[in-house]
Formats: C-alpha cells, structure tokens, sequence
C-alpha cells in the first residue's frame, strides 16, 4: 500500500512539472466558451467566455509583439532618409558614382554662367587640351583664389556638408564621414574635376571639408528631427519635403535614379568620343561637326 502510495505521488509530481514547463514566449489560446442554450440548469449558465494567452517577459503578449515587428517593417524609412547600423561600404560606394555624375553636371552648368561669377575665361571652359590644362592647373596650385564670398564661404561649406552626410547615411561615425568628405572635396573636386578649368583653391582645400563637416552634422540632425515629425515643417509637408531635398540631395537624387523602379543602374566615365558608338560619330561628322580625340563624359545605363 505505501509502495502505490509513493508511486502515485511521484506520477502526480511528473505531471505537475510537465504541466508548468510552458514556453511564455510561444502563444497558448484556451478558449472555454459555454452555450447556455442546451444546459438544463440555465439559471444557473454564464455566458462568459474566458481566454488564456500567456505574457512575455517584457509585458507584452506574442501576437502584440509580431504585430508591432510587421509595424517596424512595413513603417521602415528609406534609405536615404535614416542612418546605417553599420558602416555600408556599397551604399557608399553608389552614393560616390551619384556625386560623379553631379559633378560632372554641375561643372557643364558652370560654363554657362558669367565669368563674373565662376572666375573662368573662355580658355577655362574649353573642352580642348583637356589633359595639358589639368597638368598645368595643379602644378601652379595651389593658390589664394577671388572667388566671389558666397561661393568660398557658402557653397563650399554645404557641399563639403552634402560629402560629409552621404558617408553618415551610410552608417560611418563623424570622423571617418569627416575623411570622407576631405577625400572627395581635395582628390576628387579641386584636385580633379576642378582642376580642368581652375587652378586649385586654398581656401577651398580647408574650408570645405572642416566647415563642411560641421554643417553636415548640423543638417544631419535637421534632417533626423524632420523625419521624426513625420516629414513636416511648421505644420507643412510640401515644406518639410523642401527641407529634406537640400538636406540630403545626393540621397535623394540617387533614390530617384536607381531605386524609383528597382533596377540596376550603370554609370560609367567614358573617353572615347560619342561613348564608343560609330554610327553616332559618323553622323555627327557628316554633319559638319569637327572631329576630337579629347574626351570625357558620363554614360548612364538604366536596365529594366
């Protein structure tokens, strides 16, 4: 008798443990739901319905949980629009042949403008002797240019910004975005694109990448509150759509080429005349226009 006795106890405490051995962190429904209609001691009948679903650890039951992860998911901001978990080299690396083409572009819109402005003669802006000029240009440099104020001490900053938060974006701290923006705005702008057309700056190589990594944190952290108010300023989103344009336009821009429909997106530099394609130099000959073994241009290839 005690033998039974002792082995019923043990059963029970087997089963007992089984019983409390629950995951919390999977979901247990049990639903009792008691249908008075078919219950001869009615009087007596609740129609209540009772629902056990256990709690996590952190107070918050598994399907609030999944519904708050697909809510993160579906509400994740862009790329353009948030910084990296970790640093991103190709994100980088994609925003940096963005900024090529925007140079490239910019340096063809500066020759439409006065020589008041831009400090270059027709010589500057001729597209001949291309390599003798750049040769030329960076062994004079650099030097004390009269550039006009507002783009010494205005645009170079901003730009040096726009370098600085292209690198931010893609997840690297303030000092290496700082090298990033040093990196573009000496090797890539004044000792590269610029320096076809004007001997480089002194005030440019200083004043562009060590005011602009100040502005570029500023407009960072202008950018960040923004989202965060849901893309609004004072009240407006047309205003608030502005704001984050010049905040961040390289990000935007590079949205709008490659991601806008999802494809792949080429961009190459290219030094054969008429990007290597025959039947458009042979037309452009016949034309009457003069023939140049000088060359630079930027070749976009968007594929489907």
């Amino acid at each position: 008798m005690k033998k039974q006795a002792i082995a019923g106890l043990l059963l029970g405490c087997t089963a007992s443990t089984n019983a409390f051995a629950l995951d919390t962190n999977s979901a247990y429904d049990m639903d009792y739901q008691n249908d008075c209609s078919t219950n001869i001691y009615s009087s007596y009948c609740s129609n209540a319905s009772f629902n056990f679903s256990p709690m996590r650890l952190d107070g918050e039951t598994p399907s609030k949980v999944a519904e708050n992860d697909s809510l993160a998911q579906s509400t994740q901001l862009p790329h353009y629009l948030r910084v990296s978990d970790e640093r991103d080299w190709d994100y980088l690396m994609e925003q940096s042949y963005t900024i090529l083409g925007l140079s490239v572009a910019t340096v063809g819109l500066m020759t439409f403008l006065p020589e008041s402005i831009t400090k270059w003669d027709s010589e500057d802006s001729s597209i001949k002797n291309l390599g003798s000029k750049w040769k030329d240009n960076v062994s004079q440099g650099p030097v004390w240019d009269k550039d006009e104020h507002f783009l010494n001490y205005v645009m170079h900053p901003y730009f040096g910004g726009v370098y600085y938060t292209a690198a931010r974006h893609a997840g690297f701290n303030e000092f290496e975005s700082f090298l990033y923006s040093t990196t573009m705005s000496t090797f890539f702008w004044e000792y590269g694109v610029e320096a076809f057309a004007e001997v480089p700056s002194i005030q440019d190589l200083f004043v562009t990448p060590f005011f602009g990594a100040v502005v570029g944190e500023v407009m960072l952290q202008q950018e960040l509150r923004i989202t965060e108010n849901g893309g609004e300023v004072m009240g407006s989103e047309t205003l608030g759509s502005v704001s984050l344009f010049f905040l961040n336009p390289v990000g935007h821009i590079h949205y709008w080429v490659t991601d806008a429909w999802g494809d792949e997106t080429e961009v190459n530099l290219a030094y054969n005349a008429w990007f290597s394609n025959g039947d458009a130099a042979q037309y452009a000959y016949d034309a009457g226009m003069p023939y140049t073994d000088q060359f630079i241009g930027l070749e976009v290839k968007l594929k489907f």
